[in-house]
C-alpha cells in the first residue's frame, strides 16, 4: 500500500508542477512586458483551454482557476504521502 502511495504521490507532485508552470504562462500572458518564452507558455494554455471549449472565459478567471485547481492537487499530493 505504501509503494501505491508514494506513486500516486508522485504523480500528483509532477501534475502539480505541470499545472502551476501552465498557471504561471496564463499570468504572464496578461501583461505585455513579461518575457517571450513565458507568454509562450501562455499561449500554450490558452490552446489547451480552447481545446475543452473554455476559450470564452477571461484570461484572468482562466488564471485564477488554475491557481485554485494547482493548489488542490499539491495539497493532494502532500496529504496522500505516506508517513
Amino acid at each position: 500500500m505504501r509503494v501505491v502511495a508514494w506513486i500516486l504521490t508522485l504523480l500528483l507532485v509532477l501534475f502539480g508542477l505541470g499545472l502551476a508552470a501552465l498557471t504561471l504562462g496564463a499570468f504572464a500572458a496578461l501583461s505585455a512586458g513579461a518575457p517571450l518564452w513565458l507568454r509562450s507558455v501562455g499561449s500554450l494554455e490558452s490552446a489547451m483551454s480552447a481545446g475543452l471549449g473554455w476559450a470564452d472565459i477571461p484570461g484572468f478567471t482562466r488564471a485564477l482557476v488554475l491557481a485554485v485547481l494547482t493548489s488542490a492537487v499539491a495539497a493532494l499530493g502532500a496529504y496522500i504521502k505516506p508517513r
